[in-house]
């Protein structure tokens, strides 16, 4: 019997079995974590103003910094996958957001714009950690029928961050421009606590306990997650089969043994990149150009996106991966010609065409390529590929914000005609 009919036997009952409590909470702890990454990452697009008032940076400071959490998370994730693959998920899935509350705490105690600029990339080295993690972990532990379910509900926490990062910022902003930013990059670190708290005592992944050889440990939780003892012939199978523990090889497996996955995802996730962090750093200025209550636009945004994701998460599993992503894609593009012909003048359609291009980014690429990464890719360099992937997407990001933010603002605001 090969290696990979082994596992296929060891882990037979945790793949096959109906979700129970432990599923959940393993959701709710990895996607605590990225909730913590949109919340943050959203939360200072309303702060620019206030930081711009204290500290008078440049203009091109000022959008490095608006920035630094996603180019902390491009480094942040690039050596995460490895660390993880090498070390586990439990350790790093502690430690990232210890790191992370101490600097989300220092960024709103700042005395300077280069202080912040620092403070913020720190921030988002911290959460950048957690993607590789959250996602292996969760798909780890998941049952294989509802994986994809599973993976998708994770993101989703994302952009439920954005529903309740507005409503806090817009409260915050009562307190003044001055001193509201302050408040709105320390509040980050209130859910940071809570989901660090609740992830105390969560166990190893068995799949990697297992091809690092460590046998008794991977039974103990697998029989912890099944709820009852390993059936006798995959205990017997288990105890007598000899492991030779298997070593992550960093980027070299990845990029030639899994070249094409690899450039694939890679791809995949920084043009879907471009077109999310586009429009959600430069939302709210597209808002105000057509002179919408900002609240509640942004509002209607973000739910309009969590409405995709619950599509993606009851499709995903019924009618596959790749039908839904290219739904995705096609309503992403026909939003954005709309965005693109529509006169200015014609405040609603607009409105209609952005938001409707939150939905059908929710229904499509914001979903699937947290599903794609941990499917492509086995075990032992699950984390490094996510990490790649978490890298390649945040160079995308940094790039529109860097390169691209006026030619983002003028299509957006429909001030670029093509016809």
């Amino acid at each position: 019997m090969n290696w990979e009919d082994i596992k296929e036997k060891v882990f037979s009952e945790m793949n096959f079995m109906k979700s129970r409590g432990f599923h959940y909470r393993m959701l709710l702890l990895t996607g605590g974590g990225i909730f913590v990454d949109g919340y943050n990452i959203i939360i200072i697009s309303y702060g620019l103003a206030g930081i711009q008032k204290a500290f008078h940076p440049s203009a091109y400071l000022l959008g490095l910094i608006g920035l630094s959490v996603i180019i902390g998370n491009l480094i942040g994730a690039l050596i995460a996958g490895y660390v993880v693959d090498r070390l586990g998920r439990k350790t790093i899935f502690i430690l990232d957001l210890i790191f992370f509350v101490g600097f989300a705490i220092l960024s709103g105690l700042v005395t300077n714009a280069y202080e912040l600029l620092l403070a913020r990339i720190l921030v988002g080295l911290g959460i950048g950690l957690d993607y590789p993690i959250a996602t292996s972990y969760l798909s780890e532990f998941s049952p294989v029928r509802s994986r994809g379910k599973y993976l998708i509900m994770n993101i989703t926490f994302f952009n439920i961050a954005g529903v309740v990062a507005t409503p806090i910022a817009y409260w915050l902003l009562s307190y003044g421009e001055l001193v509201a930013w302050r408040y709105m990059l320390m509040s980050a670190a209130v859910p940071a606590i809570i989901v660090l708290l609740a992830r105390l005592g969560t166990p190893e992944s068995p799949r990697w306990l297992l091809i690092k050889g460590r046998k008794e440990e991977a039974k103990r939780v697998i029989e912890r997650v099944i709820g009852k003892p390993l059936n006798d012939e995959a205990a017997k199978l288990l105890d007598s089969v000899q492991i030779t523990p298997e070593h992550s090889t960093y980027y070299k497996e990845l990029l030639t043994k899994h070249t094409r996955d690899a450039i694939f995802i890679g791809v995949f996730y920084f043009l879907f990149a471009i077109a999310f962090l586009g429009t959600s750093i430069f939302g709210p200025e597209f808002e105000s150009g057509l002179h919408l209550p900002g609240e509640i636009s942004s509002m209607v945004f973000w739910s309009l996106f969590v409405v995709g994701d619950i599509i993606a998460i009851l499709l995903v599993d019924r009618i596959g991966r790749r039908p839904i992503t290219l739904i995705g894609w096609g309503g992403m593009t026909a939003m954005m010609l709309a965005l693109i012909i529509l006169p200015k003048s014609f405040t609603i359609g607009l409105e209609l065409a952005f938001t409707l291009f939150a939905m059908f980014q929710g229904i499509g690429p914001a979903s699937t390529h947290m599903v794609y990464s941990p499917e492509l890719f086995p075990t032992r360099i699950r984390a490094t590929a996510e990490g790649w992937k978490q890298g390649v997407g945040r160079l995308g990001g940094v790039l529109t914000g860097v390169f691209f933010p006026a030619i983002s603002l003028d299509v957006l605001c429909g001030s670029v005609q093509f016809f």
